[in-house]
């Protein structure tokens, strides 16, 4: 199977004006992948070489991941802005239809923003991610507390001796092995004269200064009539089978598959996600 250069497809965002400028063209349709929290573009590396070059698939790196910039020291990283940074990408795509494909965090401001703008997508496949993530009224002043309390600390860029020191961090948090996370962190590593670090904004890992109640989140995602596919990892997070419970009414054309793989299944079972997912955007006219 012909393969391609992650780099020719991945979207960086600097500033968010400046995205790769053959974004949406020459391509009639283009289906846009959006990672999940502290992963970057690279989460996607194995499912687009799966799928093929005849499959015009865009992952980007979220600000403050990957090779995108940080946002402002004035800025913070709020679940709602993922949605603006989207917005202002897909306001930049010349494609006459777009299919978004999310993975967890991306998955979820993939709903939203689907939510707010149904008639601007076609296609919806979530992965690992559905619904959103919810806290109660009562543990509202709690959370901006916290929030309030860790932004007043400096963040700080940690310095480490190699690359394989931070693989090794990151594998000891995941579930996935090591080629994985080489994968990942490739993307996510840079040498410095002081030794290497990561290029992810330590902002990222703030606490959430809001979250939506229930009730809200459940109003937000009411009614998304889009064909949408849902793939779980059979030993993937316990989250996303507990939304799937609270939302999956509000999917009104959902379509759920179960993969062997845990939270990154689509780069541990790549090639039987990439069939899902690619019977998923044929039939919706993707390919």
């Amino acid at each position: 199977m012909e393969t391609f250069s992650l780099s020719t497809r991945t979207l960086t965002l600097k500033g968010i004006s400046n995205t790769q400028s053959a974004f949406g063209a020459p391509h009639d349709k283009v289906v846009v992948a959006l990672h999940g929290w502290q992963d970057n573009a690279a989460s996607f590396t194995p499912l687009m070489e799966a799928l093929g070059p005849d499959v015009p698939m865009f992952a980007l790196d979220w600000p403050g991941h990957g090779l995108s910039d940080w946002r402002s020291p004035d800025a913070h990283y709020y679940f709602i802005d993922y949605v603006d940074d989207l917005q202002q990408v897909l306001a930049k795509c010349r494609a006459k239809e777009i299919h978004l494909v999310g993975h967890s965090m991306g998955a979820m401001v993939a709903s939203l923003y689907t939510a707010c703008f149904a008639e601007q997508i076609n296609s919806l496949t979530l992965i690992e991610g559905v619904g959103l993530v919810c806290a109660s009224p009562e543990e509202s002043t709690e959370l901006l507390k916290r929030a309030l309390v860790q932004r007043m600390r400096a963040p700080k860029l940690r310095v480490y001796d190699s690359a394989q020191d931070l693989i090794a961090r990151r594998l000891a948090v995941s579930d996935f092995d090591e080629a994985i996370a080489t994968k990942l962190m490739q993307r996510n590593i840079q040498t410095t004269a002081a030794g290497v670090t990561l290029r992810t904004d330590p902002r990222i890992k703030h606490y959430s200064a809001f979250r939506y109640s229930p009730d809200q989140a459940h109003a937000l995602l009411a009614d998304i009539n889009l064909p949408t596919l849902l793939i779980k990892g059979i030993s993937g997070y316990q989250l996303v089978r507990d939304n799937e419970t609270d939302f999956s009414r509000h999917y009104n054309n959902l379509r759920v598959e179960s993969v062997v793989g845990g939270h990154h299944c689509h780069m541990e079972n790549a090639q039987l996600c990439a069939r899902l997912i690619g019977a998923h955007l044929h039939q919706n006219g993707a390919i």
